[in-house]
């Protein structure tokens, strides 16, 4: 399952949800539901918004792989 390390990078810069939508122009909902993983897609300008604003340089800093019990 691929996930959105929305929250982690967030709150590394101690930041709200509604100050990231700020910020970066993403409804906050439409982050709430990226950071709960529970969006039904990431369109990728939000992808790559997401990705300038924390100053990342690769996609794996934003987006990892993580194994679902019973795969």
């Amino acid at each position: 399952m691929l996930r959105l390390k929305i929250k982690q990078l967030r709150e590394l810069e101690d930041l709200s949800v509604r100050q990231l939508s700020e910020a970066t122009g993403i409804r906050w909902n439409t982050l709430s539901d990226m950071e709960k993983n529970t969006a039904k897609h990431w369109p990728p300008e939000h992808l790559e918004t997401l990705m300038k604003y924390f100053k990342l340089k690769h996609i794996d800093q934003l987006i990892e792989y993580v194994e679902e019990p019973g795969e």
